[in-house]
């Protein structure tokens, strides 16, 4: 049987790093973190129970398992003048340097699991998940998404040629984000009553048949909440909005002062980004990311959105150049991506699916997964209550920043 109800499981490396780190502070009760070999015993075992929590969760559907990681990205040195991500700042009070040993020896210790590990210069790790989305789906293979970042939301998908698909799990707020219709194909019953035992042995039936099973098994037992979307106008709404966590402006936005001295920023709200998708569409049609790479499609955008936001504080010439920058700064497609380095991370995928090295029963516990580490010996100092599988939802200072008004 050719076709199987696997999916390819990628992890957003980065992110998956930085959410466990930071519950570090509120289990340890330190303001100085990593300071000591204790502390660091404590991250790389809390690293890999939480790891092997979120494996149980898919270990059925998956036959794959890809940890990707940040590079220098490419969108610094194409658009300096943008302060991409100029707003993050590195915390003092964690030791970076016991960080990097820690993230490199848990790295190394999934790699020896058959975990693929996936790194390439220039690219972030964003742009390594939409290489391995385009070519699963284009080798027949579904992909789940594990990352708390909203910006790939846009990479979720249906390949009807293929007839397979994206969908991309948060694990902050345990939403599945799918595309329209998900939930009716999952929950619909297969036709049993046929006498034609050639078409009940149909393989694809049967495989389609095991792949809802499964899912509808996965968000059932983990009380996962489906959002179904439309991706590419979530892709839309973002080249409006910006994202303030990349430092990522509007497309418009101005400053205002109040008496007291004190300021306060305006720039494009989600209900505004709304507005400006429907009048677009009565006009266009429906959005594709790909027009915003056509100069006409761009100057229509900013004639609506000029009237919609009724703007005072730019120039028509100035929103149209807004709109061009962000469309390359938070989208993700051949066109956004260097040349060099989108070809790069083709090939660098082409070569990583050979690998059939995953040994998924070795990753379920934390035990299996630092087994043969300097880490698996029993330390008793750690208590139970620290490497408890991660329920919480006070991620705040990953999750994205919630509009107040209209401030970005």
């Amino acid at each position: 049987m050719k076709k199987t109800p696997r999916h390819t499981l990628v992890f957003d490396g980065n992110y998956f790093l930085f959410k466990t780190l930071y519950v570090l502070p509120h289990i340890t009760k330190k303001k100085d973190i990593l300071s000591n070999k204790k502390d660091m015993g404590i991250f790389m075992k809390k690293l890999a129970t939480d790891f092997a929590y979120e494996i149980r969760k898919f270990e059925r559907l998956v036959d794959r398992v890809v940890f990707t990681l940040d590079s220098r990205s490419w969108r610094k040195d194409f658009f300096p003048e943008a302060e991409y991500k100029g707003n993050r700042k590195p915390d003092k009070s964690i030791n970076w340097e016991n960080f990097t040993t820690i993230a490199e020896e848990f790295q190394q210790a999934l790699v020896k699991r058959g975990v693929i590990l996936h790194k390439v210069q220039g690219a972030e790790g964003d742009d390594l998940m939409y290489a391995w989305n385009v070519e699963c789906l284009a080798s027949g293979k579904s992909v789940i998404l594990f990352t708390g970042d909203k910006d790939m939301i846009q990479l979720v998908n249906k390949n009807d040629t293929t007839q397979t698909h994206t969908i991309l799990y948060s694990p902050v707020q345990k939403k599945l984000y799918t595309y329209i219709g998900f939930t009716q194909w999952v929950e619909s019953v297969d036709v049993k009553e046929n006498n034609d035992i050639f078409a009940q042995l149909n393989s694809h039936t049967t495989v389609e048949s095991m792949t809802k099973t499964l899912l509808a098994d996965l968000y059932g037992k983990n009380k996962m909440t489906i959002v179904e979307i439309d991706p590419e106008e979530i892709a839309f709404k973002k080249v409006l909005t910006g994202d303030s966590g990349d430092n990522v402006s509007p497309i418009y936005w101005y400053t205002t002062t109040n008496k007291n001295g004190s300021s306060r920023t305006y720039g494009v709200s989600d209900k505004k980004a709304q507005l400006i998708l429907e009048e677009f569409e009565k006009i266009y049609g429906k959005v594709s990311s790909l027009n915003f790479f056509k100069h006409d499609y761009v100057i229509g955008l900013a004639n609506i959105a000029i009237r919609v936001l009724k703007t005072k504080h730019m120039s028509r010439e100035q929103i149209v150049q807004n709109i061009q920058r962000n469309a390359h700064l938070v989208l993700l497609n051949s066109t956004t991506i260097p040349e060099s380095i989108h070809e790069e991370m083709l090939r660098t995928v082409e070569l990583h699916l050979q690998n059939k090295n995953l040994e998924l029963p070795t990753l379920t516990t934390m035990n299996k997964i630092l087994e043969g580490t300097a880490y698996s010996k029993e330390d008793s100092s750690i208590t139970s209550k620290i490497l408890d599988d991660d329920e919480s939802d006070d991620f705040s200072f990953i999750s994205d920043r919630k509009q107040k008004g209209k401030l970005f």
